[in-house]
């Protein structure tokens, strides 16, 4: 058989971009670690076949990470066993003391030109293998990050043994710093520098270093300094009115300065466009009316229907006004009471633009005592979105309350829009006396619906009504609207979401009528323990549950309000949006005990835990304090993974044996 296998050299330039880690990311110097992520390592390259890991190997090793004690150990271990593989490591990056390994570490990596310490080391570290190993390596470029500026014996340690063996690098060139001021170790440091008059490229992240940091460095041989985060108004104070320093300086500026100086600056200024030589040509004279038209349609059309569109149309430009308007209108934002009062002029004065708008979004607060509202709604009757409050999105506990559309608009918009009209987001004003429910079997077409009303219904609602209503939330109401809602087959309702005070007496029949269609629930936590069923026998086909709470500083819900008697094969994930924070130590103990007896065997396919409310450690400090990685490791061995906010689920780390 042939070999197919391609060249080492092709093989490589395809896994660079994969295993290659960019330099900006490298020498970060932010609070928070880039490489505070936790998904899947890239080593799983290597694993794929024996061609991978000889080329891969050397691309994996060029810049190495170490975050916590456990990488390091691991790391020494295999340099240790296989010299070769330190000769790789070009690029080092240390967040941390991690005790003796280091030494081993750098004692086999010779060629380091690139070395990244983080001075924000706590007692409990320890760096006495990071302070022997420095004078084992002769890098040319330090990035040192100290941020929070502690102080303690460990840190002082590596300063002095960093401040030593700067000044026998021969090598170091480059030099990059985030000290937050003036601190004795940062001066000690930067005293260093200046002895080796090697440098001559300096980076600071603010400007408020630059100061203090080239009057130490100026008798090195500088070609360029430069200030990493970009500047605003009150940072250009910080530059000294030095012509030396500003040759050398290098910076960017915020784009509200950025503008200033342009306004200021000709050389800003953009080009001028040359006049077009032929006067008196006219695009497509030739081309008859029925092409001429489509063609500008076409052009306006993508011009006006994305939202940063502002600018009216001039009015002495008839035939784009004439074409344009109605994509112009097509979707048409309400940002205050005097566009709402513009659009109906315009509506009044051209009725044939109505039927054009297909998305209608009213942002601020409206009573429509005015009436404009209902004017709008009765000229607009092909509306397919209408927005009448800032509303959430399904999932969220977090509602935006606000004043909503008078009863006689929402009256109006079911009335002129009804067939079409497929996602409305509408809190309505209650009228002065009870409503008909019928009023919903309009809405023949409506497939999201987020609902919010006081208003009391008679009547018996048509079992037909809203026959193709897919999302349904109620972020307010009374028993009555559950009661209607109840009242109706709703065949193609697959999410709801039952919010806000709509959770009182009434959705307990609510989710008995409806449970066994529903695909995903979003309730109150507070419900599972007042019905008289269990949630998984009402809702079994339920493949998404979302609790939330109604109060801050909530237990998380019994475990036996999730237990179901049959299987409940379909549940894949369960979500928490409970709010939790650190100080709340007096949760721990209850979500202890709820993830202990939590073992779902009535929920075999669930597959992932969610926790909206906070999110993962990034330090290793923080993680071993961290509860939730406990029981996100505790899960793991169930097979369910425990993911943050973000949805990224717990990884497990390298441990110290």
């Amino acid at each position: 058989m042939s070999d197919h296998s391609l060249p080492d050299e092709i093989i490589s330039e395809i896994l660079s971009p994969a295993l290659k880690i960019p330099d900006e990311v490298f020498c970060d110097t932010s609070d928070v670690s880039p490489f505070a992520k936790y998904s899947e390592s890239t080593s799983a390259y290597l694993l794929v076949c024996k061609s991978w890991l000889r080329v891969a190997t050397p691309l994996l090793y060029n810049t190495v990470v170490l975050r916590s004690k456990a990488q390091a150990k691991a790391l020494s271990v295999i340099l240790s066993g296989n010299e070769q593989l330190g000769q790789f490591i070009k690029k080092l990056r240390v967040e941390g003391g991690y005790g003796l390994p280091m030494h081993i570490i750098l004692k086999c990596t010779p060629n380091v030109s690139d070395l990244f310490l983080s001075l924000e080391i706590y007692s409990s570290d320890n760096t006495n293998g990071l302070c022997k190993g420095l004078a084992l390596i002769n890098p040319a470029r330090l990035i040192l990050r100290d941020i929070e500026h502690l102080e303690n014996k460990t840190v002082s340690q590596l300063s002095d043994a960093l401040s030593k063996s700067i000044t026998k690098w021969d090598r170091l060139c480059v030099f990059e710093c985030s000290f937050p001021g003036q601190a004795v170790r940062a001066k000690k440091i930067v005293s260093s520098l200046t002895k080796s008059k090697l440098l001559h490229t300096v980076v600071v992240t603010e400007a408020y270093c630059l100061s203090w940091v080239y009057s130490k460095l100026k008798g090195c041989p500088l070609k360029v300094f430069r200030i990493k985060r970009q500047l605003g108004h009150r940072d250009r104070s910080y530059i000294p009115d030095n012509p030396v320093l500003m040759r050398l300086l290098k910076f960017t500026e915020t784009p509200d300065v950025r503008n200033d100086n342009r306004a200021l600056d000709p050389f800003f200024e953009l080009p001028l466009i040359p006049p077009y030589l032929n006067t008196s040509f006219i695009p497509m004279a030739s081309a008859p009316k029925e092409v001429h038209d489509r063609i500008l349609a076409r052009i306006l059309y993508f011009a006006l229907t994305v939202s940063e569109v502002a600018n009216p149309i001039h009015r002495k430009l008839s035939l784009l006004l004439r074409i344009g308007l109605p994509y112009y209108y097509a979707q048409t934002t309400l940002a205050n009471s005097s566009a709402t009062s513009g659009f109906v002029s315009v509506l009044l004065k051209t009725p044939s633009l109505g039927p054009h708008v297909r998305s209608l979004d009213i942002q601020y607060p409206t009573q429509d005592s005015s009436g404009s509202i209902v004017v709008i709604l009765s000229q607009t009757p092909a509306l397919v979105r209408f927005y009448g409050y800032n509303s959430s999105n399904i999932g969220s506990n977090t509602l935006r309350k606000r004043p909503g559309i008078s009863w006689a608009a929402f009256e109006a918009l079911v009335k002129y829009s009804g067939s079409t009209l497929r996602e409305c987001q509408v809190d309505v004003g209650a009228p002065s006396a009870s409503a008909s429910a019928t009023i919903f079997d309009n809405l023949t077409a409506l497939r999201i619906l987020t609902y919010g009303s006081r208003t009391a219904f008679v009547d018996v609602a048509n079992a037909d009504g809203l026959p193709n209503l897919e999302e349904l939330q109620i972020s307010s109401g009374i028993p009555s609207l559950l009661a209607v809602l109840s009242q109706m087959e709703l065949k193609s309702l697959r999410r709801v979401a039952l919010l806000g005070d709509a959770t009182g007496r009434g959705s307990e029949t609510f989710i008995k009528v409806h449970g066994e269609k529903l695909t995903q629930l979003d309730i109150p936590h507070k419900i599972l323990g007042t019905l008289n069923n269990k949630i998984f026998e009402l809702c079994p086909n339920l493949r998404s549950l979302l609790l939330l709470a109604c109060t801050p500083m909530q237990n998380p819900p019994a475990v036996d309000t999730l237990y179901s008697p049959r299987a409940v094969p379909s549940l894949i994930k369960l979500t928490f949006s409970l709010p939790y924070f650190h100080c709340d130590k007096h949760l721990i103990p209850a979500w202890e005990r709820f993830f202990l007896e939590f073992e779902p065997k009535c929920l075999p396919n669930l597959r992932e835990i969610e926790n909206r409310v906070f999110r993962w450690p990034t330090s290793e400090r923080e993680i071993k304090k961290s509860c939730w990685v406990r029981w996100a490791e505790m899960l793991s061995k169930r097979g369910i993974d425990l993911t943050d906010g973000a949805g990224t689920k717990w990884r497990p780390r390298l441990k110290v044996k």
